[in-house]
Formats: structure tokens, sequence, C-alpha cells
């Protein structure tokens, strides 16, 4: 894993002198700390950071050049099935100087065009410059996992692998209204938007050409084809034992020392205990808190014991957390206020100090079927006997406390958060459910406001999947577009390369997703919960009561941290003049905070963190 930047002149004129590229690399050395590389070849200039993890020797270097000297690539992430597309073309006659995939994906690109993407089983984001043609190509890949970022300024194509990379190189800083909006009702922004207008994300599955005719972005996988195009097996719980399988296998390939998180839940025990299999020496890490409510420390160690690997738990307390708040703000690139982002950020800090790649469990809630959402919705479509006592309680859940910091109040939420849904369309249903905050006033907070039809055109972007699939597939499709890509694996990115951690993430092997989507929602979907099929292929590789579990998100004591050593961080937002230079209505703000520290905070801690995320970005970055 590593960090890409670079430039390309849509005019006749050279690439801009090197001082900015070697600056947007600096802004990205965490992501590659073993080594930098820079090419300039008439209108492009390509920029590399590496983080060495197959092939560690000098021959990886990167930007690499074919034999003939026309293409020149720079390459994020990492081809999984590279040894295999290797042998094939070795029987071809090709020869290779290194043992890298970057080797291997250029020689494809050589022989196909940008055909040879649909070859590649991983994830990336990489740039290819040929010199003959005068053009420059970027692709991201299929679900996501890796990030690339564009902005066409002027003449020039500026592009890399976060933001502050592409501001660097000359991108304008213009403020996103509507984007500014969209955070404070996800605490995320989509692709292929930025908080910055004219800087774009380049969409999961896409591909950006730039030449002499100008940029033209194309999509070139599409998910929905290819699972619809993808053969139903007899049995599919077998069919997903053998594909996951797989997928973990060839992801423990590395040259550098390999691990797994492990939580205790469904979804990463299934990922360690395969791991397990083909590595018997395998390192497990997982993460708790002094707090009890909180802690999830014996359902991990359970799952570890049970698999007899060597198990390391990172125990927090909130001064632990508080000292990484500041980390974490500063790896930010642009606001991005998942809450769970800090005890990521601080386990993927000590994880690295004992490992440099971890598999993780991420994209199973995603695929099959495991948020709290997913289950609400189901429960909407097939009401029993305790959902319509929750909705007769409607009134009820609206006068008791609630909050996030108490398994009764947290209830309380979470069925007021029912009661409301409800009574909405799939749509609005939906979005309501992915809120942090529903009781924000998103809007409210701005000032002056956003374009209200174009922040309506984004929503509708978000929910167009429940239009073509009626079905509980809806969500998970849904979910695969947006909140998988740029709220949890944008979480993965940032959290993980700021301390050169490479995560690699099994269930997100293209079979795997394209078998899950093949089936019908029914074979998630059973008895009232989600991710069935995981539960009927995998039992007999876990303990019973890790599969009985309930869902719990990665949650974090963020409340007490707020109102304790961040006190000052909270305070701070009461800026009034910060607050209207940021684009912000401070009235708003201090209706916010008062709720945070009123009776009844609900989710509110999330907006308060999300105030902080922002202002101090803004501080840095256009203040």
């Amino acid at each position: 894993m590593c960090g890409i930047a670079g430039t390309y002149h849509l005019g006749h004129g050279a690439a801009p002198a090197d001082d900015r590229i070697r600056a947007a690399l600096a802004c990205i050395a965490h992501r590659g700390p073993d080594d930098e590389g820079v090419h300039r070849a008439g209108r492009a200039m390509l920029g590399h950071r590496r983080l060495s993890i197959i092939d560690t020797s000098a021959a990886g270097h990167q930007p690499f050049t074919d034999t003939g000297g026309r293409y020149t690539i720079v390459f994020n992430g990492e081809v999984f099935n590279f040894n295999e597309l290797r042998a094939s073309l070795k029987a071809q006659g090709h020869r290779f100087k290194s043992r890298t995939d970057t080797e291997v994906a250029l020689r494809l690109f050589v022989l196909k065009g940008p055909a040879f993407l649909h070859d590649l089983n991983g994830f990336f984001a990489l740039a290819i410059h040929d010199a003959q043609e005068g053009s420059l190509f970027l692709a991201r890949d299929r679900f996501g996992v890796k990030p690339l970022l564009w902005c066409h300024h002027g003449d020039t194509l500026l592009f890399g692998s976060e933001l502050g990379a592409v501001l660097a190189l000359g991108a304008p800083r213009r403020l996103d209204r509507v984007s500014l909006r969209t955070y404070f009702t996800h605490y995320y922004i989509p692709a292929p938007h930025t908080i910055l207008e004219g800087v774009h994300k380049l969409r999961p599955g896409h591909a950006l050409t730039a030449d002499a005719q100008g940029v033209r972005v194309e999509r070139w996988y599409n998910a929905e084809s290819a699972a619809a195009g993808t053969p139903v097996p007899g049995d599919p719980a077998r069919r997903l034992r053998e594909l996951l399988d797989d997928a973990v296998r060839i992801r423990l390939v590395s040259d550098v020392p390999v691990g797994t998180f492990l939580s205790g839940g469904l979804d990463s025990s299934i990922v360690s205990a395969l791991a397990k299999q083909h590595k018997p020496d395998l390192r497990t890490f997982s993460i708790g808190y002094t707090e009890a409510y909180y802690d999830e420390t014996p359902y991990a160690e359970a799952v570890a014991r049970h698999l007899g690997t060597d198990h390391t738990t990172f125990t927090l307390g909130h001064d632990d957390l508080a000292a990484s708040y500041d980390g974490l703000l500063a790896a930010l690139d642009e606001p991005f206020a998942d809450q769970s982002a800090l005890p990521s950020y601080v386990l993927n800090a000590r994880t690295r100090q004992q490992v440099t790649v971890a598999l993780s469990g991420d994209g199973a809630d995603e695929v099959f079927g495991g948020y709290r959402k997913h289950q609400a919705e189901l429960r909407v479509r097939t009401p029993g006997a305790m959902e319509r006592l929750a909705l007769l309680g409607a009134p009820l859940w609206k006068v008791l406390p609630r909050s996030r910091n108490h398994p009764i109040a947290d209830k309380v939420r979470q069925l007021d958060r029912f009661a409301r849904s409800a009574a909405l369309s799939a749509d609005e249903r939906y979005l309501l459910l992915a809120a942090w905050d529903e009781e924000l006033d998103a809007a409210a907070l701005l000032h002056p406001v956003a374009d209200e039809a174009a922040f309506a055109l984004r929503r509708a972007a978000i929910t167009a999947p429940l239009a073509t699939h009626r079905d509980l597939n809806g969500l998970l499709w849904a979910d695969l577009h947006t909140v998988l890509p740029d709220d949890m694996l944008r979480k993965v990115d940032i959290t993980s390369m700021a301390h050169a951690l490479e995560v690699r993430t099994p269930f997100l092997d293209r079979r795997v997703v394209e078998l899950a989507f093949a089936l019908p929602a029914g074979a998630k979907f059973r008895k009232g919960s989600g991710k069935h099929l995981l539960r009927e292929a995998f039992g007999d590789l876990l303990p019973r009561g890790t599969l009985a579990r309930a869902k719990r998100g990665f949650e974090v004591p963020l409340t007490p941290l707020l109102k304790g050593p961040l006190s000052e961080r909270v305070e701070a937002c009461r800026d009034a003049e910060l607050l209207r230079s940021a684009g912000l209505e401070p009235g708003a703000v201090e209706r916010v905070l008062d709720r945070f520290h009123g009776p009844s905070p609900g989710s509110s801690q999330a907006t308060v963190h999300a105030l902080i995320v922002y202002l101090t970005w803004w501080r840095r970055h256009m203040a």
C-alpha cells in the first residue's frame, strides 16, 4: 500500500516544476515511509510514496516504467492474484524485472489496455502515463477500498491519494456548501464530491482518461451486471466457504508480518478462523475499554482461545483516547466524523508496532446484511407483536432520556428511531436510519444555507438502488455504493495509512461480493436478522456464543471524553467569529451544545465531534 500523486498538462506546455510534486508527496509520506520516487515525461509528472509489502527490494521502486520506456505506472494497493497472472504471462514468454504486482499490472495494461482491470482481483488506485500517445489513465478498484481524488484546474489535471496532496499541487480552495450540509447530515461526504468545489473523488469501479481531447470519466465495473451474470450454486453456503477461504488465503501472501483484527464479532471471527487454518502462528489483535459498557474484550478473547491464536488486547482508558484525538484530526484530509474512527486509529497504531498487514472483517455488514438498520427494515416490513408495541409506545420514547451512553437510554433511543422511521417511505427511512444524529437539522447549521435542489439530488443518488431493488437487497446495494466506500472503507484507509498499516478485506473479494448479490435476500435474512448465510457456512468454526451474539458497532465512550479531557475543544465551538467565517450559524451551534449538555443528549455527541472535526480542518486548510 502506498500513496500516489501527479499532474497532467492538457495544453501544449510541459509539466509543472518538481517542487509541487515533492510538496504533494510530503503530504502523503505517512502512506509510504519506505521510498519516494518521481517520474517526469513531457506533459505528465507522476509521484509515489512506497510502503513495501511484496518484493521489498529496490526492484519494486516506483514510478515503474516498462522496458520499452513508453508506459509508466504509479500504483497504490495490492493485486492478490498477481502470482497466477504472472505465471500466465511468463508462459507466454514475458520476462519480469521484479516480483511485484505493480509490474504485472503494467504488463497487462500494455497487452490489453483498460480492459486489464477486469483481470485484477484486489484493491487499488493507479495512474499510467503513455508517453507515445501523450495520455494519462487513472483507475480505482471495484468497491472503493483505495482512494483517488482529482481536479481539472485550468489546463492541468491534478490527482492524488488524499485531498492534501491535490491541494499541494495547486487545486483551488473553494468550499462546497452542499457538501458541507451533506457532511453534517451523514458525517462523511459521498463520492464523487469532496468538501471543495472542483475537486472530485473518482468513484469505485471508475476510470479517468486525460489526453488532448480532454478529460473523460467512465465506469469500468458494474457490480449489478457482474452479480446478475454469476451462477447461483446449488449449495450457496458451501460455495461461499470455498470462495472466502481462498480470499483469505491469497490475502495472507506478504513479505512482511501479517495478522488479523479480532473483535469477537461474527465477521472478524470468521476471517481469523480461516486465516488460522492457513497460518498456524496467526497473531490476532483487538481493542478494549476500561469502561465496561463499551468493552467487548471477553468476546474477542473467547474466540482467540477457541482458535488458538497468539492474541493481543489493547485496553484503553479515556486518557488513551484523548491523547490520540489530535493525531486523528491531523490525519483527516477532509471533514470526516464517523466517531468509530478514533478507536480504529488507536487500534491501527498499536497493531502496526507488531505487524505491517492486517486482515479485517470489513464489508460483511454491507454485503450480508449485518446492520441494525437492516433488521429495522425487515421488522417494518414484517411487524410482529414487539414491533407493534414499539410503535404504540412512540409518544413515550420521545419524552424518556435518550442517549448512546447507557444501556437503557440507548434502547429507548433505538425504539424512538424505529417508531419514527416506520411511518416514512423506504427512501426516507433509509436516510433516517443512516443518520448519526436524527434530531439535528443540518440545514440550520449553515449560513448561508446550501442549495436545496442540489442537496436533494445528492440525497436521491444515495437511495437510488432502493428504486430498482425492492427487496432487502436494495438496502445492501445502497450500502455497497455509498456507505461502504465513503464511510467504512474511508475510515479504514485514513486510520490505517496514518500508521503505514495495510488492511486487507477478504469479504470484498469480487467473487464473494458477486455471489452474495446473486442470491435472493432470503438467503441472507432469516428469523428477523441478517447474515444467515454466514452462520450457515461457518458455524462449525466458531464458538456457539459468537454465532448468537447481536450486532454491536465499534462504539467509543465519546461523551465522557468530550465532557472531560476534551471539554476545551467543545467550548471552542462557541467562537462566533470562527463559526461565521467557516459558514456556520452560531445560534444553531449553541442549540446543539445545549442539547449535548442537557438531560437527553440523544446522539448529539456525534454532532459535537463533527463540529470539532470541521472547525479543525477549516483552520488548517481554509482560514
